[in-house]
């Protein structure tokens, strides 16, 4: 939490440094909106008492949407979708030799947040995010159950050159974090292309099955397109 807290405030003071057009909306007149695609593919750690385990990576898409309210005010829903491939792990036993077996896991985000815009490159939000963990290990289903968590968050940008923009975002909540940095740049008129790293994590997720408490972080570098009209 104050690694979390630190990158933030750094965030901040770099961004806040800076005036330029942003990758992440930064009109909210009423009725502006941006439409965000990501194509990711994340790395994902699942720990607990029983094991740590790094999955193998594969392909998914990340949404969004913002829409300005006016009066410096927006509302925002993002979707993250960090799952692994069937990852095969093996076991040696000194009497039956090798024992191969195949284990998977995901942690699905969905963020609804209400924007407000401190100045030309920074704004500040408050939302929901509700977070749910799954494992699936040598036939068998684990979940954690659905988890919503109130997080507080900054979203900042710096413009590079003439149609190129940094921006970052840090969100923290108990238990869960997600910070995001990005290059993006203009290709077409209110069309852009989006290249980030983003990392999150969650603790003590709860799991059924007798599995217990669960940290799942992850991982991932995105390219995505953002429509903005």
């Amino acid at each position: 939490m104050k690694k979390t807290a630190i990158l933030a405030m750094t965030t901040a003071a770099i961004l806040t440094a800076s005036v330029g057009l942003a990758a992440p909306l930064t009109d909210y007149s009423k009725g502006k909106t941006s439409i965000d695609v990501t194509w990711r593919q994340s790395d994902i750690n699942a720990k607990s008492q029983l094991f740590n385990d790094d999955l193998d990576k594969q392909d998914n898409l990340d949404y969004g949407i913002t829409t300005g309210l006016g009066n410096k005010f927006a509302v925002q829903y993002n979707y993250y979708n960090a799952k692994s491939k069937d990852t095969t792990f093996s076991t040696s036993f000194v009497d039956s030799g090798t024992y191969e077996y195949k284990e998977n896991g995901s942690l699905k985000t969905q963020e609804f947040n209400v924007l407000y815009k401190i100045d030309k490159a920074l704004s500040a939000y408050v939302g929901v995010a509700q977070i749910k963990g799954t494992m699936y290990s040598d036939g068998y289903d684990f979940t954690s159950g659905k988890e919503n968590k109130l997080q507080f968050g900054l979203i900042g940008s710096a413009k590079l050159f003439d149609k190129t923009t940094a921006y970052a975002q840090v969100g923290v909540a108990s238990d869960f974090y997600k910070w995001k940095l990005g290059v993006s740049q203009e290709i077409a008129p209110n069309l852009e292309l989006n290249v980030d790293y983003s990392r999150a994590q969650a603790k003590n997720m709860n799991f059924d099955g007798g599995v217990g408490a669960v940290d799942i972080t992850t991982k991932g570098l995105g390219f995505g397109l953002s429509l903005k009209f």
